[in-house]
């Protein structure tokens, strides 16, 4: 068995800390279930997926700036957005647990709880926000908001479940230049083989066609 990738990439720490925080939230490590698989303990973080969608926001979004479709790196200020919406969280006093106080210091939205972290990301969906206090490209942009969130949520399971981790020391080099390791443990997980090539598309049902003189053919 393969362990999760370890040495995540040096980032800003504030950054890599919310990112760390949120893929925690959406898809946790499970250590009840080793007694059925050891492999399936291991959550998003553990595969360190939060660099996985550090490197997507900064490399493979692109918004419309003026006339123009642009790549724009979104990392950083999606980080602030949490951390914004977590600001007005705790102010409106809507946290359920305690947070966490030595990692406010670098991340607030990382000090709350999982739970609260997913509040966080509701009030966001929900528009329940102050839009004034974010940072661009998100302030006074309720519908950017609300598609970031859903990207956020649907990345960070796309991510767990895809061959990324497996890249291991290649994952945060360019595309083409990424060499699988070993078998994915989010394949494990969701017990996919992997690909196999010869897979038949499926071209449609079998058809039967009564022609006159009542003879028939499958086609």
């Amino acid at each position: 068995m393969n362990p999760a990738p370890s040495g995540c990439a040096a980032a800003d720490p504030r950054v890599l800390a919310t990112f760390r925080a949120l893929v925690e939230a959406i898809v946790p490590n499970t250590p009840a279930l080793a007694v059925y698989e050891p492999r399936q303990i291991y959550g998003a973080a553990d595969l360190c997926i939060h660099e996985y969608m550090i490197w997507e926001l900064d490399h493979s979004l692109s918004i419309v700036i003026g006339l123009n479709l642009t790549i724009m790196p979104l990392s950083a200020s999606t980080a602030g957005m949490l951390n914004a919406a977590a600001v007005q969280f705790i102010a409106k006093r809507q946290a359920q647990y305690a947070p966490c106080y030595p990692v406010r210091e670098v991340s607030l939205f990382a000090s709350l709880s999982p739970a609260d972290r997913i509040r966080v990301l509701e009030m966001l969906e929900e528009l329940k926000v102050d839009l004034g206090v974010l940072p661009p490209p998100y302030r006074d942009n309720g519908e950017f908001v609300r598609s970031m969130v859903n990207f956020l949520n649907r990345q960070t399971i796309f991510g767990h479940y895809s061959e990324w981790s497996a890249y291991g020391t290649t994952r945060l080099r360019t595309p083409t230049e990424r060499r699988l390791e070993y078998f994915p443990i989010g394949w494990s997980q969701a017990g996919y083989p992997g690909v196999v090539p010869g897979y038949r598309a499926l071209l449609g049902y079998k058809l039967t066609i009564v022609r006159e003189g009542g003879k028939s053919v499958v086609v």
